[in-house]
């Protein structure tokens, strides 16, 4: 059952175009970003109070 979606998964991922990946990948850079601006933002308000 494993093996069945894994291969989906390896054939799915042989139909991204490299525009497709460069995206995905810049999708994550913003989520990384993002990520690390709340956590900033976080900290300082824990360092506040």
């Amino acid at each position: 059952m494993t093996d069945k979606k894994t291969e989906e998964e390896v054939t799915e991922s042989q139909k991204l175009t490299p525009k497709d990946k460069q995206e995905l990948q810049e999708g994550a850079c913003v989520n990384c970003v993002l990520l690390s601006i709340i956590f900033t933002f976080a900290m300082t308000v824990a360092m506040i109070l």
